[in-house]
């Protein structure tokens, strides 16, 4: 606290708020005071705001240099590299990379977006077992993406993880089973689905499943239910048994 002003002399001053109008350079160094006496207004230098600014920056430094390389973590040959290694084990027929792979490229994560190369890997995936892989190669097959479009394929696909306990590939083939896409239309078996993925805390499943309450027959509905609860007892969703797909008229997946 400045003693005396500069204008009346008088030691009467207080500090005063900050304006807009006093510019950056103020607002970051300096302390405004205003006289009791004569009104005047003045700034003070204030130390401990540099200092401040500087503690202010230099945290922003070491997260902006620490952040990278702790959670995003990749220096472009390790990147590189990264990409090698699971590349060699997808070539190598490992199920898991393969679906690595087929995530990169449908994601455009670290290589060139490409939804043929993703469908492939995916392809692959699938016939090695992998749940989620099935259930994307099914979407890819559902949607046309890297694929002919092939409906009675992405059936098969979504169907054999929502047998296996995948819940979103179970919300999937409830909707299969409801608008009749790559099979016949069956409100009870897309209640039935919709209820095994609701389980699995699938809000928008448990909502489908209520919206078809009303179209089918209490001994349906009865039905489904117990039918539910003897699929989630006998469930296996890490299970990894080779699914082969049934045939098809859709084009091979691109080599």
């Amino acid at each position: 606290m400045p003693k005396n002003c500069p204008e009346c002399g008088k030691g009467t001053a207080r500090t005063s708020a900050l304006h807009a109008s006093d510019g950056l350079l103020r607002v970051l160094f300096y302390r405004a005071y205003r006289c009791r006496g004569c009104r005047f207004r003045f700034w003070q230098i204030n130390l401990l705001k540099p200092v401040l600014l500087l503690g202010i920056v230099g945290v922003a430094l070491f997260v902006g240099w620490w952040m990278p390389k702790e959670d995003i973590g990749l220096s472009a040959s390790t990147s590189n590299q990264t990409y090698g290694q699971i590349a060699a084990r997808a070539t190598q027929g490992d199920a898991e990379a393969e679906l690595m792979m087929g995530m990169r490229y449908a994601d455009g994560n670290g290589v060139i977006k490409n939804e043929k190369e993703a469908a492939r890997w995916l392809e692959k995936a699938a016939h090695h077992g992998k749940a989620e892989a099935q259930y994307r190669y099914g979407l890819a097959l559902l949607e046309g993406r890297g694929v002919v479009q092939d409906y009675k394929a992405a059936f098969h696909w979504i169907e054999v993880p929502a047998k296996r306990g995948l819940s979103q590939a179970q919300y999937t083939l409830g909707e299969l089973y409801r608008y009749g896409t790559g099979t016949a239309m069956d409100k009870a078996q897309a209640y039935l689905w919709f209820n095994l993925a609701a389980a699995q805390g699938v809000e928008k499943a448990a909502k489908a499943r209520d919206s078809l309450v009303w179209q089918l027959k209490p001994d349906q509905i009865t039905a489904m239910q117990e039918t539910a609860r003897t699929i989630s007892k006998g469930q296996t969703p890490g299970a990894t048994a080779v699914t082969a797909a049934p045939p098809s008229t859709s084009a091979p997946a691109p080599k």
